[in-house]
């Protein structure tokens, strides 16, 4: 039997609710103010109904612990945290240079490959440095939530080669106010699995879906109705396999554009936004965007120096304005463009196609007004 309701919830009697619940602990609803440097442990397998409650946490600097703090759960454990909301500090007055590890939420453990998180109808607001933080990997689901954080809004990790997958559907990624300079949606080892459906990212430093770190075996990153607004889409893995289904870049990414380090396959995506997408140096990928919406504001693709491989666009629609380029191959570039069965609209100053590295070869699709090859590049028409 659950601990009767004091006149004034506390922290204390939250952490009694924790500690003697055996399956299911439900908080009592409400605004429940909290001090600086609060931190309920979650030390065993449960649902937390938090019936919608909102925990405000006080103060004006970056947290020092995790508000809820799972990190002593083992390998098997199962844990649900639903219908809740965390207020951390504002962040309104913090440089973004700040440093901040404290997660909202937090379960990290090494190699629980076996266990499994599921957060579902949770907001997170304020300062905390990771809305949800899981480290060790397993089964994680996050659906219907609404999610920021200093660092990053969601964090996901597993650092010793063992298996793990997130589900992540119908969910706010957004920025708080003066987030990190390199401050990022959510942040994915490349081999850990993703399977994000309607997903919305505001206004982070650099991208909604970062995929990086160690080890870097091959993960499957699928993205379904996936906008990135005033930030860029992904950085993609460089070893892992991506897929872009109706996703959109928009607005004015502060940090340029994604960033496609392996193989990626778009279809139906729109890229409108500011940034310029770039591939990683050296590595012989194939990129494909079939059916897709391009109409950026400035040079939508660069292929610089050692890039290789290939790209294709296939049924593309393209629009070009002001000085807005589709394609830009430097001398050193070698990679092979492919353009096929597209429509390439251009008033644009600039070069739409500037070759001056690889090849763009243009299969039923027009040759855009300016197009120009310079040696080593080619323009085959």
């Amino acid at each position: 039997m659950a601990p009767a309701v004091p006149t004034v919830v506390t922290a204390a009697y939250l952490q009694l609710l924790l500690d003697s619940a055996t399956d299911v602990c439900v908080f009592p609803g409400g605004v429940i103010d909290l001090p600086e440097g609060t931190t309920l442990r979650i030390k065993k397998s449960m649902r937390i109904e938090g019936n919608g409650t909102t925990l405000r946490v006080a103060g004006s600097k970056p947290p020092t612990a995790h508000l809820l703090n799972a990190d002593s759960l083992r390998d098997g454990s199962q844990l649900e945290i639903k219908n809740l909301r965390i207020e951390g500090p504002s962040t309104a007055n913090w440089d973004p240079a700040t440093e901040n590890i404290m997660g909202g939420i937090s379960w990290q453990l090494y190699r629980t490959w076996n266990s499994r998180l599921v957060v579902r109808n949770v907001t997170i607001t304020g300062g905390y440095g990771s809305g949800i933080i899981r480290a060790g990997g397993g089964a994680f689901e996050v659906t219907d939530c609404d999610l920021s954080g200093w660092v990053d809004g969601i964090a996901f990790f597993e650092s010793h080669g063992g298996s793990g997958a997130l589900e992540l559907r119908n969910t706010i990624l957004r920025a708080p106010a003066n987030s990190k300079y390199s401050s990022i949606g959510l942040y994915i080892h490349p081999h850990l699995n993703l399977n994000a459906d309607t997903i919305t990212g505001l206004d982070w430093n650099r991208y909604v879906i970062y995929v990086n770190g160690t080890p870097a075996s091959t993960g499957r990153h699928d993205l379904k109705a996936v906008s990135a607004i005033n930030c860029a889409l992904i950085q993609s893995g460089s070893s892992s396999q991506t897929t872009l289904i109706r996703c959109s870049e928009s607005g004015l990414p502060k940090n340029g554009g994604s960033f496609l380090k392996g193989p990626v396959t778009s279809i139906g995506s729109t890229w409108e936004g500011a940034g310029m997408i770039a591939v990683l140096e050296g590595v012989a990928a194939e990129r494909s965007f079939i059916n897709d919406t391009i109409r950026p504001k400035s040079t939508w693709m660069a292929l610089g120096s050692k890039t290789a491989g290939t790209v294709t666009l296939t049924g593309a629609q393209v629009d070009l304005a002001g000085k807005a380029a589709l394609l830009k191959l430097t001398s050193a570039s070698t990679t092979a463009v492919t353009i096929t069965s597209s429509q390439i609209r251009s008033t644009s100053s600039s070069f739409p196609i500037n070759a001056e590295g690889g090849s763009v070869r243009l299969v039923g699709t027009a040759a855009p007004r300016n197009s120009r090859a310079v040696l080593p590049g080619r323009l085959i028409v």
